[in-house]
């Protein structure tokens, strides 16, 4: 359980809302893929665009955070 905490876990050590939010969106484009392709269940194009939209603009914004300094003098 402790490698969960450290995926989703920021820098400081504090778990980040946007790392959970690209987990659970990748999970789900995941799953609709996966059931699109098993079962033939098709979900709307719109649908599957804004998830995954939500997860790049999620996982682009962690790897901002993670790369951007900030000076504390």
């Amino acid at each position: 359980m402790k490698w969960i905490a450290n995926l989703l876990s920021d820098e400081r050590g504090s778990i980040s809302s946007k790392r959970i939010i690209a987990l659970l969106s990748a999970f789900f484009l995941c799953v609709t893929l996966l059931l699109n392709a098993i079962k033939g269940v098709a979900l709307s194009d719109n649908i599957v665009t804004a998830v995954m939209t939500i997860c790049i603009a999620a996982m682009g914004s962690t790897t901002i955070d993670k790369f951007s300094t900030k000076n504390d003098d």
